[in-house]
Order: structure tokens, then C-alpha cells, then sequence
């Protein structure tokens, strides 16, 4: 072998080493499932919170400076034998809510059988929905005679609702003070961590009898510290997700999560964690309630990184978070090794026996043998840096079984990229499979790219697909049976169908590529997915410039030859749907051939005499409702008007009039918006047979001006 080869063999091995060494190697080695652990008192999770993120910070370059101190200060975790106390009381079974139609649409939702909190529920007869600060109980079939019979005005923030049978879940945030009676801390104890009260986000999950949904009569009030994250409703057993974002400023105590039954503290969870040092830390609290009794199950407190995507099948919950990783150590990036010829002689005199001969042999090269080792040298290095960049974002992914009520860790997995939402995740056949976007930042620019990664029961990566439609990003995904449709854009939208039939290898089948983009993507059948999201053109200053709202059917029965068979544009530049960004918003029945978008349109072309003063555009709120067929694509069967307005509401969310939801029961479409409900029937949409006014309040924007001619 050649002194040549020698020297640069050793000098790769310097670079490596030099680089572990300046801690710029990345793992994505998950732990396994007989890792975690459980804290046995607060003073154990301070410690623990205080050494890992200092640890974290310092692996990245960071200065760190905290502080952090623990209420409650006690052993973590109350008996078990409370909570099943509390579970004896009444029967799992509960009466159905009386005459109404056999026949009404159900919360749009991800896994069959999964059900998911919404701000709007119907049981085929009556209508529940939250409209601002209120609670709402429409009796609403048939339509003829459709009434308000109820409000309940709600105290905190309304989040979103479950009903089933007699039974009315509300989830609603808000704040709760550390008091001298919230067991198990005493008043000298909070006193002494500090001389106020603080106060801290709570959720509350308040259980209502609605036999008489005429008087909703609260049955339990429950109160769980941290941030409403999200719920999920299996039968009968619901598992209600909160997150609190630990805090680590000096003299800022770090609050353990409790379950709260009318202000007295009843389950303090336990708290699990892992050898796993982050920058950031957030109890993720699982609380599981039997819904008939109303009575609480089980309660697990995780201390993991801060996130909130979770994707929930029948027997397992999968919650994720991102983890940032910074490239360089502060102060910049210092070179793995010397490279050029001065400092490389001084390199050399600091070197072990075997080094100095190989810094001889470079200084009896010829210069151009030793540029071309030098550039090698920098080769080598720019390498390793890259493969760092390339995990600079990863995302973990916690499995949690759950099964009548009771939760229990699995195990976690670590992805590179970062996900679009919970659809970037399905399970199948006990694999998790999984879409991200890797977006990363150097110093010679950023560049993004797409991966398909499948992972086993225990969460060990078994398959990976890399670097799909590079220079773009993830804004749909659709798993289903042994097959991922995906969209991804920049400046225009390639439709991606993925094999994951064998999960050890995906594969790209085939793609289309069309201007527009879906954010959203629902199954018609088997070989057809209906797309929403929006149009695109290109601008005058060749940039692509985003249009109306878009609907797309894609035949994919020629899987290596997907085709656009069926497209519609809705409104111009600045309209927009609540269903682009909320799968609940979405409604679709096959079987009645119904399909229903609410819509914000905006008409830039509109006649002077209809727009404002400054020639804004005139804005239309309401529906559009489809039939969808197959060969020939999208067929118009009428739109539902809940209002117009001006330019003042040009951002979406900002009028009253603007439709959330719609449902049907039997044969009449319901249209939700924050001021009214519409009923029309399915069969004449243009028709509205009754006018439900929710809340009667003006816009709080100034009404549109009209231009007097």
C-alpha cells in the first residue's frame, strides 16, 4: 500500500475522531421498550430535569444557566386502589337519545372505530355543537320543526366535545392556582418554593347526563393540569391526552401533573421517563375515563419533549415530538483537522509516533501530491458535517398501548424529518409507517427532501424510503391498506403513490405531476382518491402564485400511471375552506353521493357595483355540495349561503357567517357556522327549509361599504 493511501487512511481517522470528539455525530438509536423508568419523588425529576437539559444545551454549544424548583414536592404517584374505588358506581350500558333518523353522518375520522373529539356532534336527532362561549343543543329532526332546546353557557375556553348515548364529554381549558387545599401540597410548602401563587393551564373534562336535553346535568368535573392536546373515544372507554411545558427559569417550580375531581387532587400519576437528554421537557399526561359511569381508569404522566401529533388506532396510541439538534458547537465551526501546509506541519508535531512518520511522508511529497491529499482532506470533512446536517431534525415517536382503559408503554422510535400532521402516521399489520419532510439548513444553503420509514411492533425501523421529490415538501398523506398517496409541492403538485406491500422495501409505483397542491386526500373507493387544497399559477415574476380552492379526483387503478380524471376550482386568490386544514370539516358519503365543502370565496373579478370602496373583492360564505362520479369527476349539486361581507374579513376564521361544519340527518344537509344553522334537503341544496340562529351578534369588524355610484 502506498504512503499515499497510508496518509489519507489516516488521516480519515482523524477526521472522524476529530469530529466525535467536537460532538458533531448524530444517533437515532431508540431506546428499548425495558428503558423507561419511573421517577420516585419530585426531587428526583428536578435533578433530572435540571442534568439533562444542561446536557442537551452543552452538546449543541449553548450556554446554560437554570434553576428550576418542584411543587408538590412529594413522592410521585397516588395508590392505584383510589382509582378503582372510583370506578364501582354506574352500568357501562347507556339508553340511546330516542326517535330520530337511522340514518346520519358521523365525525370525519381517521382510524374506523377511532372516534374524535369535534366541536359539533349530532346522534341523529339532536345537534350538539359549541358556538363561542356556549353549548348548544339543537333539537334537530325533522328539520320542519327544528328548535333550540338548550344553552349552557361554559365558564373556561370550550375546546370540543364527544357525545354517546346519554352521555356529553366537554373539554375546556383554562388556569388553576396552587392552593393551600390542593392536596398533597401544604400551604407552608408552596409558601416556601414561593411567596405567590402561581398559576398553571389546566384542562377540564366535564361529564354530562343529557337523558333530559332539555337540562344538561353535570355528572363529574374532572381537572387535569396542563394543556388540552387532544382525546379519542374507543367504544367506551375515552383516553383524554393533556401536555404542560416544564419550566427550568431559576426560582420557576415545576408543577406534577394531578387529576382533579371538584378541586381536590385524586390521581398524582406516576411520572415515567427516559435516559434521554432534551432541550426542552413537557409532562404528556394520559388519562382514561370510562364515559357511561363517568369514572376515571388510569393515569400516566410521561415526561418526553414538547409536541403535540398524535395518531390513535384501536389498541395502541402514538404520540411524537420534534428534536432539534445544532450542527456546530458556539463559537463557529472549528476544523476537524488542519488544512494547509502550515498547519499541517504544526499539526504533525503534536502527533503520536505513527502520525509523525505519515507527516513526513506528506512533507516529502511533491505540492501537487499534496494538494490532492489536502483536497481529500476537506472531501472527507465536508462529509461528515453534511451526514450531521442531514440529522439535525428528528422526530420521536412514543408507542403507547392501550387497552379498556389501561395504558401502558411500549416503546420509542426515532425518525429523521419532522411530520405534516397525524396522517402522516398509520398503522398496519403492527407496523407503524410514517412520512416525514428533512429539511436542512447549512452554511452552503438548504435543501428539503420526503422519506417513507416503516417500523416494527417494538418501534425498530425495518424500512426506509429516502429523498422523494427533493427541493419540496410533505402537504398531504393518505395511507391505506399497502399503499401511501402522498403530495408534495413547490411549483407544482407530483401525486405519489408508494408501495409498502413489502415493509421492509417501499417503493415508488408511480407519479403525476399538476399544477396545485392537495392538503388534503380522502378515499372514494379503491382505485379513486378525492383531493382538496388549492390552485396555483405562475406569476408575472415567474414564482407561483396561490388561487381558489381546488378539487381533484385521481384515478390510481394504473398505479404506475396515476391520472387526474376529474378537477374543480372554487373562487379566486384568498378564498379558502375550514376542511384545508381540518379533516372534520370534511363531509363525504358514497352512498348518498354527497360530498360537502365549506367555503370562503373571494371573487376578484367582481363587478364594481359589488365591491367596496379601494375595488376589494366581494367575499361569499358557504358550501358547495358535490356529487362525485368517477369517469367524469365532480358534478355541482348546489351551494348553501350562510352570508357576504367585504374586505374586512379577508382573513379566514374572521365572520361569523363563515360555515365549520356540515352533517346530515336522513335526507337534510346541516350547514354550522358561529351565527346560524341551515338545514336543506339533500335533494334541492339550493332550498333552505330552517334557519337556526346560534348567536345573533354583528361581525366584530366594521360592516362592508358599499361604492355609491
Amino acid at each position: 500500500m502506498s504512503r499515499r493511501i497510508l496518509f489519507s487512511l489516516a488521516v480519515a481517522t482523524l477526521v472522524i475522531a476529530a469530529i466525535i470528539a467536537a460532538g458533531c455525530t448524530g444517533s437515532t438509536t431508540s431506546p428499548a421498550a425495558g428503558e423507561i423508568k419511573k421517577f420516585s419523588s419530585a426531587d428526583e425529576i428536578r435533578e433530572y430535569i435540571e442534568e439533562n437539559t444542561k446536557l442537551a444545551a452543552e452538546a449543541d454549544g449553548d450556554y446554560y444557566a437554570t434553576g428550576a424548583v418542584m411543587a408538590r414536592d412529594v413522592a410521585v404517584g397516588v395508590p392505584q386502589s383510589a382509582v378503582a374505588e372510583s370506578a364501582k358506581g354506574l352500568t357501562a350500558s347507556a339508553p340511546s337519545a330516542g326517535t330520530g333518523a337511522t340514518d346520519y353522518s358521523q365525525t370525519n375520522v381517521q382510524v374506523a372505530g377511532v372516534d374524535e373529539p369535534d366541536v359539533v356532534k349530532n346522534d341523529g336527532r339532536y345537534i350538539y355543537v359549541i358556538s363561542g362561549d356556549t353549548l348548544t343543543i339543537v333539537d334537530a329532526y325533522p328539520a320542519s320543526t327544528a328548535t333550540i332546546i338548550s344553552k349552557t353557557t361554559i365558564d373556561d375556553t370550550p375546546k370540543e366535545i364527544f357525545v354517546s348515548g346519554n352521555r356529553l364529554v366537554l373539554f375546556t381549558t383554562g388556569t388553576s392556582a396552587i392552593s393551600e387545599n390542593d392536596s398533597p401540597v401544604s400551604a407552608r410548602q408552596v409558601k416556601s418554593l414561593r411567596s405567590y401563587i402561581p398559576y398553571n393551564p389546566v384542562t377540564r373534562a366535564v361529564f354530562y347526563d343529557i337523558t333530559d336535553r332539555k337540562n344538561p346535568k353535570v355528572t363529574k368535573d374532572y381537572e387535569i393540569d396542563g394543556d388540552y392536546t387532544d382525546a379519542r373515544l374507543i367504544g367506551s372507554n375515552l383516553y383524554l391526552v393533556t401536555r404542560e411545558k416544564v419550566s427550568t427559569y431559576r426560582d420557576e417550580e415545576i408543577i406534577v401533573p394531578c387529576v382533579r375531581e371538584s378541586a381536590k387532587c385524586i390521581i398524582t400519576p406516576d411520572v415515567y421517563y427516559f435516559d434521554n437528554p432534551e432541550r426542552s421537557y413537557a409532562f404528556t399526561t394520559i388519562t382514561s375515563f370510562d364515559t357511561p359511569s363517568a369514572n376515571e381508569k388510569d393515569a400516566k404522566t410521561y415526561l418526553v419533549g414538547s409536541g403535540n401529533i398524535m395518531y390513535v388506532s384501536q389498541d395502541a396510541m402514538y404520540i411524537s415530538y420534534q428534536k432539534y439538534h445544532s450542527i456546530y458547537r458556539r463559537g463557529g465551526v472549528e476544523p476537524a483537522i488542519a488544512i494547509d501546509d502550515r498547519e499541517v506541519s504544526s499539526a504533525g508535531s503534536s502527533s503520536g509516533s505513527v502520525s509523525s512518520v505519515l507527516w513526513e511522508d506528506f512533507n516529502a511529497m511533491s505540492e501537487s501530491e499534496k494538494q490532492e491529499v489536502i483536497t481529500e482532506m476537506k472531501a472527507q470533512e465536508v462529509e461528515k458535517i453534511t451526514k450531521k446536517e442531514i440529522d439535525q431534525s428528528t422526530t420521536a415517536i412514543h408507542k403507547i398501548a392501550i387497552d379498556n382503559g389501561a395504558i401502558n408503554y411500549v416503546a420509542r422510535g426515532d425518525v429523521p424529518g419532522y411530520l405534516k400532521n397525524q396522517f402522516a402516521m398509520d398503522e398496519y399489520h403492527d407496523n407503524l409507517r410514517v412520512a416525514t419532510t428533512s429539511s436542512v439548513y447549512t452554511t452552503r444553503g438548504s435543501f428539503e427532501y420526503n422519506n417513507v420509514f416503516v417500523l416494527d411492533s417494538g418501534m425498530k425501523t425495518i424500512g426506509s424510503l429516502t429523498h422523494i421529490a427533493e427541493q419540496e415538501q410533505i402537504y398531504s398523506t393518505r395511507f391505506i391498506g399497502d399503499r401511501l398517496y402522498m403530495v408534495t409541492f413547490k411549483r407544482v403538485d407530483p401525486f405519489f403513490v408508494i408501495d409498502l406491500s413489502t415493509p421492509t422495501s417501499p417503493k415508488i409505483l408511480g407519479k403525476l405531476k399538476i399544477p396545485g397542491y392537495s392538503d388534503y386526500l380522502h378515499p372514494y373507493d379503491s382505485t379513486h382518491i378525492i383531493g382538496l387544497g388549492k390552485e396555483t399559477r405562475t406569476n408575472d415574476w415567474g414564482g407561483v402564485s396561490t388561487q381558489g380552492i381546488k378539487l381533484a379526483l385521481f384515478d390510481v387503478s394504473d398505479v404506475e400511471n396515476p391520472k387526474q380524471v376529474g378537477k374543480v376550482e372554487i373562487g379566486d386568490a384568498g378564498s379558502d375552506s375550514a376542511a384545508l386544514s381540518d379533516h372534520k370539516a370534511f363531509l363525504f358519503d358514497k352512498a348518498k353521493n354527497l360530498l360537502v365543502i365549506p367555503a370562503r370565496v373571494v371573487r376578484q373579478d367582481a363587478a364594481r357595483s359589488e365591491k367596496l370602496i379601494g375595488d376589494q373583492p366581494q367575499i361569499w360564505y358557504g358550501a358547495y355540495v358535490f356529487g362525485v362520479d368517477p369517469s367524469a369527476g365532480f358534478v355541482l349539486r348546489g351551494t348553501v349561503e350562510h352570508g357576504t361581507g367585504g374586505s374586512s374579513h379577508y382573513w379566514y376564521g374572521s365572520s361569523r357567517n363563515e360555515v365549520k361544519r356540515s352533517l346530515y340527518i336522513g335526507d337534510t344537509l346541516y350547514t354550522l357556522s358561529t351565527a346560524k344553522i341551515l338545514a336543506n334537503p339533500i335533494d334541492q341544496i339550493n332550498t333552505t327549509v330552517a334557519t337556526i340562529s346560534l348567536d345573533e351578534r354583528e361581525d366584530v369588524l366594521y360592516p362592508p361599504m358599499r361604492v355609491v355610484e
